[in-house]
């Protein structure tokens, strides 16, 4: 068995490595007509876009730094133990650069590394994230530091920026025990604290603690699809649930009467209203819930989902079946969840178009885009 990644057995992260890359891309449709067949929704899937690139195609990339000091990839099924200077193939090559630069200082930074088990230590995790603009921003995630530690961790970190010159840097301090790759108390080490990406000719300002499609090369195709599904926009209001920092409704809004988009995230809102000047557009964005928000009097023409890995929340479909739009476009990274959710959604919906999109080569994941009709 040949694999691209030399550390295959013990690390997981790209579990179908050793998968020809056509046989990924038919595997991943089979997964999905198969999603389909167990929840006896007659649908099938026949296209699927292959991502531009199949190395070196992510743009972030979440390294741990674990109590002995290593920094890499986890390992497989130990979740507190590091595969020590192990990136990935699929990070951006620029990714891999500034890892090898943050490593070495994390060696000499004379700062205490977390332990996940007894929950002391300052460092836990190096955050990188690059876009095709050349930009780069390096988020390094510690324990919360008392007045004696701050001093020491801002020197370290001024060390490290002038070390790796990055677009930006950022301290983020998680202050809980919660092994998570980000912080609630951030600072700006160096540079504006965010970056920016262009897809599609759209400019998007990526922040800190705001999700972004991790694949640039293939997010143009995701979002060439959801355009091609909305169709004519012209004197129509167009909803995007669950919008993030505004990829859709952003690239979208010139095209409609109205445009708004709702997102819990308050840094990915924050975002999403400064991608839409950026981009000269207006779109209404709300910082709640979709859940909890009554879109329902809006008079949505097109309702764009593009939910979370998890799916929507019962009450959140419950509004979709109520409301009734004519048209939904259901962006899916979980095609089973979808195809749970389809066992609803068909009682009152049509299915007319999918395509699914390989956004995550050499992993079992993939985005599948939908268009619903309702009857």
């Amino acid at each position: 068995m040949t694999t691209l990644c030399p550390n295959k057995e013990v690390c997981g992260s790209c579990s179908w490595s050793h998968i020809p890359y056509e046989k990924q891309l038919k595997q991943k449709l089979s997964d999905i007509n198969g999603s389909f067949a167990i929840k006896k929704v007659d649908l099938s899937v026949g296209q699927i876009v292959p991502s531009p690139v199949t190395s070196h195609y992510r743009n972030r990339m979440d390294f741990v730094i674990d109590f002995e000091g290593r920094v890499g990839m986890r390992m497989k099924g130990k979740w507190w133990k590091v595969i020590d200077d192990h990136t990935c193939f699929i990070s951006d090559e620029k990714i891999e650069a500034l890892f090898k630069k943050i490593r070495l200082w994390t060696q000499t930074a004379e700062l205490s590394f977390f332990d996940r088990k007894a929950h002391t230590g300052l460092l836990r995790y190096a955050v990188i994230r690059v876009t095709q603009k050349g930009e780069s921003m390096i988020n390094i995630v510690t324990s919360s530091a008392n007045e004696e530690e701050a001093p020491k961790v801002r020197a370290a970190l001024k060390a490290l920026n002038d070390q790796t010159n990055p677009t930006t840097l950022i301290w983020s301090q998680n202050n809980t025990t919660g092994d998570v790759s980000y912080g609630q108390t951030l600072e700006t080490i160096a540079g504006p604290g965010v970056i920016e990406e262009v897809i599609g000719g759209h400019r998007f300002r990526i922040s800190t603690n705001a999700f972004f499609q991790t694949n640039s090369h293939g997010a143009e195709h995701l979002l060439n699809a959801v355009d091609e599904f909305c169709g004519d926009l012209t004197d129509k209001t167009l909803l995007d649930l669950y919008c993030g920092s505004g990829f859709f409704s952003v690239a979208l809004a010139s095209r409609a009467k109205k445009t708004i988009g709702v997102e819990m995230v308050a840094d990915a809102i924050r975002d999403a209203r400064i991608n839409a000047e950026l981009n000269d557009v207006e779109v209404e964005f709300h910082d709640v819930k979709t859940e909890e928000f009554d879109w329902k009097t809006l008079g949505a023409d097109i309702v764009i989902l593009d939910p979370p890995r998890s799916g929507m929340h019962d009450k959140a479909l419950k509004d979709v079946m109520d409301a009734a739009p004519e048209t939904i476009i259901y962006v899916s990274c979980n095609p089973k969840n979808f195809a749970r959710e389809m066992v609803e959604l068909e009682k009152i919906y049509d299915v007319v178009e999918m395509r699914a999109i390989d956004m995550f080569p050499h992993t079992p994941h993939v985005e599948l885009v939908s268009k619903l009709i309702k009857r």
